[in-house]
């Protein structure tokens, strides 16, 4: 499961670094090209979040129509996002850049390079996979001085150490990051990159790493506005930092730490009651991230179940027997690499058995205004239900994401014995594969133990 995750790590971090390739996702086709899903803070570009003047989008409550462009965007880019939906030729062409990046690697000498050239060269052997001359460069990068490129060295020397192995090293990096460089996005994002790594390898490191970054989100939250790179385009908005302390919340949970939990989440409420508005989209973030936090402790709500594709016959509903565990797993239709993991959903719930897990996959119609539409007309996965029929799907109301406080996904959802969830946010999309997340997960809860162990360090405020 790590190497998979590495992978998408790895694709993510050469888009930090400037080079335009697409996102890789944590799926068969990743496996087939040798290990190299998120989310930490994500940034957006500068012209997107330049003020507009006070008339329309930004004086009351409409969205701006190039938000809404990007919304409209985000299936397109989470499906291109993922290596399972590229095709043969454009694995083929990747793969050839990557062996061109790796031979101009290895012939080159760090010590005959300064400035940016030097730190394009990191950038080549990270696309070679060269990982310890990435390393090398990038500390060599960020001891000669040179402040252009010096928050994406240190980022590229973390995402190195990771598939060095050597993520305690990434921790020390990061530390050293958030003392050493002037807070901007870039540190925003690479640090809270590297939290949910840890997070999603259930490394107690995630939950200390997180409450060292806290303070520093705090501070950026309570100003109010974007940040933004000092050396580049970048910008982390006030949504992005409200959702990154959400995080720490998240983690201290997860971890058995209620009270520092409860603790985090009124600092936040607080800091935010001196903001006052906030733009449209932070408030759609905010809201969804709130929603998903409210269920942690809580039953799974009511759900509009309208067929089901493991028993089309039967009566389609979610079955929640106490005593037992469910896993949901909520996407869209348009979720390629989503449908592809139904199949191993149906294995985790077989090798689960003596935990008695109950799984199943949620599939809405993306883009529906309301669930008015009567069930025998749910013909949309036509073209997409023989590669879910025979697996756990129950074809669920459009309305369910809101429900879930949902925007992105797979979303996860994990509930203890009496029924209450104790897990729920995205997935990567080898999850469900054996000795993969969410089977841990499962395993922890069934013993009684914190999904995330707090180990010996210091994970309170």
């Amino acid at each position: 499961m790590i190497e998979n995750r590495i992978w998408n790590i790895w694709v993510r971090s050469l888009v930090m670094a400037g080079l335009s390739v697409a996102t890789a996702s944590f799926g068969q086709a990743a496996q087939t090209m040798q290990p190299v899903q998120t989310q930490p803070v994500q940034t957006q570009p500068v012209q997107a979040q330049i003020a507009q003047p006070a008339s329309t989008a930004e004086a009351g409550s409409l969205r701006r129509p190039g938000d809404v462009y990007k919304e409209a965007m985000h299936p397109l880019d989470v499906v291109r996002d993922s290596l399972d939906n590229w095709s043969d030729p454009e694995l083929a062409a990747f793969a050839t850049g990557m062996r061109k990046a790796k031979i101009a690697c290895e012939q080159a000498k760090p010590e005959d390079y300064s400035g940016d050239d030097l730190y394009d060269l990191g950038r080549l052997c990270a696309l070679g996979q060269e990982w310890n001359a990435t390393h090398t460069i990038a500390v060599k990068y960020i001891a000669s001085g040179d402040e252009t490129h010096r928050a994406r060295a240190y980022a590229m020397s973390i995402n190195a150490l990771i598939h060095m192995g050597d993520s305690e090293h990434g921790v020390e990096t990061a530390r050293e990051m958030l003392q050493k460089l002037p807070y901007d996005a870039v540190v925003a994002e690479s640090v809270g990159y590297l939290t949910t790594y840890l997070e999603e390898s259930l490394d107690p490191a995630a939950l200390s790493l997180a409450v060292e970054h806290r303070p520093f989100l705090m501070e950026a939250l309570a100003k109010g506005v974007p940040l933004p790179e000092i050396h580049g385009n970048d910008l982390t908005s006030v949504g992005m930092f409200y959702e990154s302390i959400m995080q720490v919340a998240f983690l201290q949970r997860y971890a058995g730490r209620d009270q520092d939990a409860d603790a985090t989440i009124a600092d936040l409420k607080a800091a935010m009651a001196k903001l006052g508005t906030v733009g449209v989209e932070d408030r759609i973030l905010i809201t969804a991230v709130d929603k998903r936090y409210a269920f942690l402790g809580a039953q799974i709500p009511s759900i509009d179940v309208y067929k089901s594709l493991l028993n089309p016959a039967a009566k389609a509903k979610i079955n929640q027997v106490r005593g037992s565990l469910t896993v949901l797993l909520l996407f869209p239709d348009w979720c390629a690499q989503c449908h592809k993991m139904m199949k191993p959903l149906s294995s985790l719930a077989i090798r689960q058995a003596e935990s008695k897990v109950y799984a199943y996959g949620l599939v809405f119609e993306d883009g529906k205004e309301s669930s008015a539409k009567a069930p025998h007309d749910w013909n949309f996965l036509d073209a997409n239900e023989k590669e879910l029929i025979g697996t756990p799907t129950l074809i669920v109301s459009p309305d369910t994401p809101g429900v879930f406080g949902a925007d992105d996904y797979p979303l996860g959802v994990v509930t203890d014995t009496d029924g209450r969830i104790r897990f729920i946010g995205v997935l990567p999309t080898n999850a469900l594969d054996p000795h993969g997340f969410v089977g841990e997960v499962v395993n922890r809860i069934a013993s009684g133990r914190a999904i995330l162990s707090s180990g010996g360090a210091d994970s309170g405020r």
